[in-house]
């Protein structure tokens, strides 16, 4: 019983902590998320406009073209950004919830095989 409870409290919450860290890490990753803070200012797809010899109108219509293009790649690289930092927030809490359940369902259910008897017994 003691080798059990050693298990249970001792070895096992460790393990389920560094799964609460690997799977978080890997949902970070999963999102690029540091590629996506490196590139946050970059146009969306490479995708850049360019001429040889353009006039003035040409070089304006190319600079519009290339920040709406930044603008585009900044939108939706903060957005997955959010949503990554979303995601692994959300997979960390359960995962945590888990290891937090673990430790107490021993007591969980010893308290419901006690209520069970007395609803048993008494009516």
């Amino acid at each position: 019983m003691i080798t059990y409870l050693a298990w249970w409290y001792g070895q096992e919450p460790v393990v389920l902590w560094r799964a609460t860290e690997v799977i978080s890490k890997k949902v970070f990753l999963t999102f690029s998320v540091p590629v996506l803070v490196r590139t946050l200012f970059d146009p969306w797809k490479r995708d850049i406009t360019g001429a040889q010899n353009p006039s003035l109108q040409e070089l304006f219509q190319i600079f519009v073209s290339n920040m709406i293009s930044r603008m585009v790649g900044f939108f939706i690289r903060l957005f997955t950004i959010f949503t990554g930092f979303l995601v692994t927030g959300l997979c960390f809490i359960l995962i945590f919830s888990i290891l937090i359940l673990w430790l107490f369902l021993p007591l969980i259910i010893i308290g419901l095989l006690i209520h069970g008897a007395n609803l048993i017994l008494n009516g």
